[in-house]
């Protein structure tokens, strides 16, 4: 009799495009092409080129990171103000198959950086840790004298010990006014993921913002 590893089901929020991490070089040049034509249905050559160029960099950065899918959004809010957001999943190894001593060892590896505000959570596929920063992207960034764009980054740590994989969830945003909005989208996600039972052993291998991130993933 066949056995089947657990799989991993994973909802991704609606908006978002998705690379094509998944797809060979010429399947993804013309996703690239796809989704630059559709972002820029009235732009000009140049603009689509130049969107081209940019997600291809993207996908490049995300598959050097060993992630199994890159996206992004770009869409209007009710303002009238573009608002936009990247999203990466990973799965990283696991040796500890206790799922609440994973996340409380990331929990304190992560909080040794100042930097992170990082918050404890439960979800249906079990315990975890949500770390929250601001950063700066630099066009140069040995340059400090060159125009800083601020950000702000959410991660996702939810140990899966059946897969023996740690799922890694990263979204960042420059549109810091809409950050409640991407974190709502972020905890949906997270609640609707899905581990497969299988039937077979599993691979080797108003208030501040934190009041925000704790109101949304409780």
């Amino acid at each position: 009799m066949n056995q089947t590893a657990p799989e991993l089901h994973l909802d991704i929020p609606g908006g978002f495009r998705s690379l094509g991490l998944e797809l060979d070089g010429e399947e993804r040049r013309r996703q690239f092409w796809a989704i630059a034509e559709a972002v820029w249905p009235t732009g000009t050559d140049f603009q689509r080129a130049t969107a081209f160029h940019v997600y291809r960099e993207m996908a490049a950065h995300a598959l050097a990171g060993n992630s199994f899918y890159a996206g992004f959004c770009l869409d209007e809010a009710p303002d009238g103000r573009l608002t936009t957001a990247s999203l990466l999943a990973r799965l990283d190894p696991l040796d500890e198959p206790d799922a609440a001593l994973s996340a409380r060892g990331l929990f304190e590896a992560l909080s040794t950086n100042d930097n992170n505000s990082v918050e404890y959570i439960q979800v249906p596929a079990g315990p975890g840790v949500i770390v929250l920063c601001g950063m700066e992207w630099r066009s140069e960034p040995a340059d400090d004298t060159a125009a800083a764009l601020p950000l702000a980054r959410m991660d996702v740590y939810l140990p899966l010990p059946r897969m023996r994989r740690l799922l890694v969830l990263s979204l960042t945003t420059p549109s810091l006014p809409d950050l409640p909005f991407y974190v709502a989208l972020l905890s949906k996600t997270t609640h609707d993921l899905r581990v497969s039972s299988g039937d077979g052993p599993a691979p080797s291998g108003g208030g501040t913002v934190d009041d925000e991130v704790r109101a949304v993933f409780g």
